[in-house]
């Protein structure tokens, strides 16, 4: 007789970007199951983000019977289960503090441009389902998938947060590694976060990883705050302690924003430039359409009939922060 294992999945985790999803000016959050899913099957999240697994989560799913999968728009983790009393308990028990910690980084070297976010050397953003001692009310936990949330800068933790979690991340790899570690964050305790030496190493190390492309990171505990729980724990009996999914399954969701800018007609042939009156945004599908007579502000050219307005790319973007008042302005230059 076979064995068979089964596998179900725990929570999944979303990965959207209205880049690539907005249809012109119409929002993808806007619109009916079908146009989404006609929008979905043009994404792929892994063209402008990976997702790995910390080196200790990855012992971590193995020794737990735990999968991950990834799919086109976004991924999941599987549990291996046994069906009991019409509820499915995970094979190896998943204790109330585990947490899954999964590295965020960009693979798309115009991600910045088309991206409405501010990134900072030394800050991370970090998508969880429990708060850092570190951080303070109100807090920003990862969205669920039912929520029209996107992600912005309150995600980014403070330099003492990130530095906390950081350490934290390092240390729970040092464990889990066979072999001993030989870099600087190795020797730190918990004492020397404090420390200006500390703060350094860990800033060095932060900034060492956020030049391959580390975005954030996502970490979720088993039993997380406010009920964001990912499984149900049973402890009525101490001596047969046992973990079960829940249902309906936990479902996350990073859902980026495109960004807005200004755009910038440029027709040197006439020595003339255009410029619209309010941003506008990027988007890789659909068009949006420029009528001169209410998007640009300030006298047209006469012969303005004869301009053609073709929407910008992501590749030619310009911040120019004004002097006086010191307010920062992005362009989207487009050469016509």
């Amino acid at each position: 007789m076979a064995f068979r294992t089964l596998y179900k999945t725990m929570f999944t985790i979303d990965l959207l970007h209205s880049y690539f999803l907005n249809d012109g000016v119409s929002p993808y959050i806007s619109m009916n199951d079908d146009d989404k899913k006609e929008q979905l099957k043009k994404h792929n999240f892994l063209d402008y983000i990976n997702v790995i697994p910390s080196y200790a989560t990855q012992v971590k799913l193995k020794n737990h019977k735990l999968i991950l999968r990834k799919g086109l728009d976004g991924f999941r983790v599987l549990a291996s289960v046994i069906e009991e009393n019409n509820k499915f308990k995970t094979h190896r028990l998943l204790e109330n503090d585990l947490k899954l910690t999964f590295l965020v980084y960009v693979k798309d070297y115009l991600f910045d441009n088309y991206t409405e976010l501010t990134k900072t050397d030394n800050r991370l953003y970090y998508f969880s389902n429990i708060k850092p001692a570190t951080e303070v009310d109100p807090y920003s936990y990862v969205p669920l998938s039912s929520s029209n949330d996107l992600i912005t800068d309150d995600f980014s933790l403070t330099e003492e947060s990130t530095r906390q979690l950081w350490y934290d991340t390092e240390q729970d790899n040092i464990r889990t590694e066979i072999k001993k570690r030989l870099d600087l964050i190795a020797e730190l305790d918990e004492d020397d976060l404090i420390t200006d030496e500390g703060k350094k190493i860990l800033d060095q190390s932060i900034q060492k990883e956020q030049s391959k492309g580390l975005l954030g990171i996502i970490e979720l505990q088993m039993i997380g705050d406010n009920t964001m729980d990912v499984i149900e724990i049973d402890n009525t009996d101490l001596n047969d302690i046992k973990s079960f999914l829940l249902d309906p399954i936990p479902a996350y969701k990073l859902h980026f924003e495109n960004r807005k800018t200004i755009w910038k007609y440029i027709k040197k042939s006439d020595e003339n430039e255009l410029e619209t009156s309010s941003v506008k945004p990027l988007t890789r599908n659909g068009f949006i359409e420029i009528d001169p007579d209410t998007d640009f502000s300030g006298p047209l050219p006469t012969d303005i009939d004869k301009y053609i307005f073709p929407n910008p790319t992501a590749n030619i973007i310009k911040q120019i922060t004004d002097e006086n008042t010191n307010i920062t302005t992005t362009y989207s230059e487009i050469f016509i």
